[in-house]
């Protein structure tokens, strides 16, 4: 389900949304549990990075047992035990037929958290 902008947010647009719905059909990127899997922004939808919105792209697939561990838990715990979620999101895009622009994968390599 797409959530609605608010007034600091701006909608995904079809690249970001295609990308997404290649993320919801994977397998979650921890355990492998079988999607479909919760599409989890990393850092929210606002998110920036050397002045690059990467919130909409930087999004991995969660099993809903993973899911707990970064919602309830936090992300330094989340990366603690999982490693950094760059990491993850390089896997899947890695995988991705969808073509993300080189100044995304340039700034989430950058961010490496």
């Amino acid at each position: 389900m797409q959530s609605k902008p608010s007034k600091n947010t701006r909608p995904a647009n079809t690249g970001e949304k295609r990308f997404q719905a290649f993320v919801k059909w994977s397998n979650c990127c921890v355990c492998g549990c079988s999607g479909p899997s919760i599409v989890q922004h990393c850092f929210g939808k606002t998110f920036k990075h050397n002045k690059v919105l990467i919130g909409h792209w930087f999004v991995i697939p969660l099993c809903i047992m993973c899911d707990e561990i970064d919602t309830k838990g936090s992300h330094g715990a989340f990366r603690r035990k999982f490693g950094p979620q760059s990491d993850l999101w390089l896997e899947i895009y890695n995988k991705s037929p969808v073509d993300v622009p080189k100044e995304i994968v340039a700034a989430i390599k950058d961010w490496g958290k």
